[in-house]
Order: structure tokens, then sequence, then C-alpha cells
């Protein structure tokens, strides 16, 4: 009771403190800032600090998010990656996406036909492969002192991010999962 309480038992505050502790392994104090903080946010939610403070979905224009979404891929689609631009950038999208994604999940759920089951289990088996290829990527990379060696899916891919085609195609595709992710199309 007393774990489950201050959301100690949630397997959300656990996979974001294990993401954490791997950027701590690897070295990347601007990851353990950003993962950190996530975990920290995750747990105070898990343990009900937000609960009183936690509003009804809002409400956004598509012409805003139109706007939005125009404005963020043109500059992170041609401004070159890995830079204090693109890293502002996203520092200023998380507090509004928090806000968006952060709501009363009111009324009552149907039930998954067994379709929709099977496809949910078949999703997390794929999202824990590839989660568990990652870090045994990172750390095996990292022991090795080569990206190459084993590299993880941010390594492999890269190559293709290294041009303004490339760049633009996993911008677009990123926002776009994003705003379904967020499920504010339309939600006027």
């Amino acid at each position: 009771m007393f774990l489950q309480r201050w959301g100690i038992t949630n397997p959300w505050v656990w996979a974001f403190f294990v993401t954490t502790s791997l950027q701590v392994f690897r070295g990347s104090p601007i990851d353990t800032l950003i993962f950190g903080s996530s975990t920290l946010i995750v747990w105070l939610d898990a343990a009900g600090f937000f609960k009183k403070s936690i509003q009804d979905q809002p409400k956004v224009s598509n012409a805003l998010i139109t706007i939005v979404m125009l404005m963020l891929g043109l500059v992170l689609s041609f401004f070159p990656r890995h830079t204090y631009l693109h890293g502002a950038i996203l520092f200023l999208i998380l507090p509004f996406a928090l806000y968006l994604a952060w709501y009363k999940d009111n009324g009552p759920k149907e039930l998954a036909d067994p379709m929709m089951q099977r496809t949910k289990s078949v999703w997390r088996v794929l999202c824990l492969v590839l989660c568990v290829w990652e870090f045994g990527a990172n750390i095996l990379g990292q022991l090795a002192n080569s990206l190459t060696s084993h590299p993880t899916i941010s390594v492999l891919i890269d190559p293709f991010l290294d041009n303004t085609i490339g760049q633009t195609v996993f911008v677009v595709l990123w926002l776009f999962l994003g705003l379904g992710l967020l499920r504010i199309w339309g939600s006027k």
C-alpha cells in the first residue's frame, strides 16, 4: 500500500528511472537532465501530486496547430541538428506538450476486442524488443568505446539525417507522430 501510494509500483516511473540511469552511465549530462526531469514528473504524477491541478483535455484551434507545425517543421528541417537552436526549441516544446498531454482521463473506456488485444500485444513486444536492443547496444558500445561496434538506432539512421531531405522527412514524421499522440487535432 505504501509503495503504491507513493507511485513506486508504477512501471512508467521505473522505465524512466532506468532510462535516466543509462544516460548517467553514458556520461550525457543533457540527456540525464531531460530524462531525470521526466522521471521526476512521472513519479510526482504517479504519487498523486498533480491530481488537483490536472485540467480537462485542452481545446486548441486547428489553425494554431497548423501554424505551429509549419514553423517547427521549417526551423527543425533547415537548421543544423545538434545546435543550441534545436535544443532550445525542444526545451520550449516540452511544457506545451506536457500541458496538452496531461489531462483528466474522463469517462468509461470501451473494452478492446480480441483483434485489438492481439495488436496491442504485438506492439508491446515490438517496443520491448526495440528498447532492449537500444539499451544493450548503447551499453556494449560504451564499454567498447565505439559507436559503430554495437550501433544504436540513432547511429544507424544518422547518415539519413545528415542531409536536408532526410532531416525534413524525419522532422515531418516526428511532428505528425507527436500530433497524433497528443490527440488534439479537431478537439475544438
